[in-house]
């Protein structure tokens, strides 16, 4: 059994416990409210200052002068003035222009510069030569072959008929390359001469055989007095048709 000395002494202690720990939780409570609220009001920024407008110097006062006061008379000179008499007002100063000059934007001007060497013309296209492909119209004949037949040749024309003097064009003759045309020249009842008139000329490989061939078959036509001659080898189908554009011109010259 505790005396009743000890028993206040135990209860003293845990009151004066109880009070500290009191005590140590408001203090705790206190410092960490202010802890909490300090780096907020530091974080806050600065208020901004406001910006300072540059302020345009005022212009000299210009004082009204004589002329731009209205003429009044001793008698009106207690009448107040009408719309009419009002001052006109006062012109800007060189200062005053200035300042507007320098407010101001820059004019840019659209107009473009009169200066025809300062711009570079662009340079224009030439056209491209155009290389003619020639026709059968437009092909110019071959050289006339002329030359004496020989001494066993005889006329070309059928028994019973001869061949009229003249010059006689055959029509048309059309093969794969182009068209043949011929005229012969009769004198004395005999063919003194073959000329070429068209030709395959459309290529360079049927132009070549053309020139190379033509004219060998033309000699052979006078030697001969026939238009059954020899082909020439490498141009047959030329020598064809050829054939048969000196037999339709001889038909022509054909008489009975």
């Amino acid at each position: 059994m505790l005396s009743p000395g000890k028993k206040r002494e135990s209860l003293a202690g845990k009151l004066l416990l109880s009070s500290a720990l009191v005590a140590v939780s408001l203090a705790y409570g206190w410092w960490q409210r202010h802890d909490v609220q300090r780096p907020s009001l530091a974080m806050a920024p600065p208020p901004l200052a406001p910006k300072k407008h540059a302020s345009i110097p005022p212009g000299p006062a210009i004082e009204p002068s004589a002329q731009s006061q209205p003429a009044t008379s001793h008698a009106d000179a207690g009448a107040e003035p009408t719309s009419t008499q009002a001052a006109a007002p006062p012109k800007p100063s060189a200062a005053a222009k200035s300042v507007r000059q320098a407010i101001a934007p820059p004019v840019v001007s659209s107009v473009p510069p009169q200066n025809a060497d300062a711009v570079s013309p662009s340079p224009v296209p030439q056209a491209l030569p155009q290389i003619a492909t020639p026709t059968g119209d437009a092909a110019p004949p071959l050289f006339l072959v002329t030359g004496t037949p020989g001494p066993a040749a005889k006329s070309p024309a059928p028994a019973g008929a001869h061949l009229e003097d003249g010059d006689y064009v055959s029509s048309r003759h059309i093969l794969m390359w182009g068209e043949i045309r011929v005229k012969i020249f009769v004198r004395g009842g005999l063919i003194t001469g073959v000329q070429t008139t068209e030709f395959p000329d459309h290529r360079s490989q049927s132009l070549y055989l053309s020139q190379l061939a033509i004219p060998k078959l033309e000699s052979e036509v006078i030697a001969n007095q026939t238009a059954q001659v020899d082909t020439v080898s490498s141009a047959t189908d030329t020598s064809y048709v050829f054939q048969d554009a000196v037999a339709d011109a001889i038909i022509k010259a054909t008489r009975g």
